[in-house]
């Protein structure tokens, strides 16, 4: 018995509804069940050595998709954190998003080191040493000091977002905890 073009072309569709269907229910269900482990990544564990580490340089971590930087500051640039500065958007953080730790003038957990997400507040693109002690967003206008605090510009924009870390006590492991 032969078998017509339009019996060919209607198996031919059942099938392909077929396999889309079965894509579409894979794709869902693994989205929807994660059968990792509870804690996998919920810390990232960088190593640093002091003795590497510049003062007053901008340092760059990654781990994952998570970008750091991490910058060891000198009493000469903890002193200049701390004066008075007229060009910056957000003086006290009001606006920011930090832990309460991060709430003070140098917005860091210890006054040497600042820790902060790797990215800019304007459009969330990395970030970029422009001149000495000042940051620049790569794809926006955004610029900020070595508190990660936001400088002066065209648009408002807010200081840079700080993660929840922790240093151990000789400043060799900093880890970043992610809710």
């Amino acid at each position: 018995m032969a078998v017509t073009r339009k019996a060919v072309l209607l198996r031919l569709t059942k099938y392909l509804i077929g396999i889309a269907g079965f894509g579409l229910v894979y794709i869902l269900v693994d989205y929807s069940i994660d059968i990792r482990p509870k804690n996998i990544q919920s810390s990232y564990h960088f190593k640093t050595s002091m003795s590497e580490l510049e003062f007053d340089r901008p340092t760059w971590l990654r781990q994952d998709n998570l970008n750091i930087l991490l910058i060891k500051r000198s009493p000469d640039l903890r002193r200049q954190l701390s004066e008075p500065n007229p060009n910056l958007q957000d003086i006290n953080s009001d606006s920011s998003r930090q832990p309460g730790y991060a709430k003070n003038i140098l917005r860091s957990r210890d006054q040497l080191f600042f820790v902060s997400f790797a990215i800019g507040t304007d459009l969330t693109c990395p970030l970029e040493l422009k001149e000495k002690l000042i940051l620049k967003e790569i794809c926006g206008s955004a610029s900020y000091d070595f508190a990660g605090r936001a400088l002066e510009g065209n648009n408002q924009f807010q200081n840079l977002p700080i993660p929840d870390y922790n240093f151990n006590e000789d400043f060799s492991l900093l880890t970043i905890s992610i809710d």
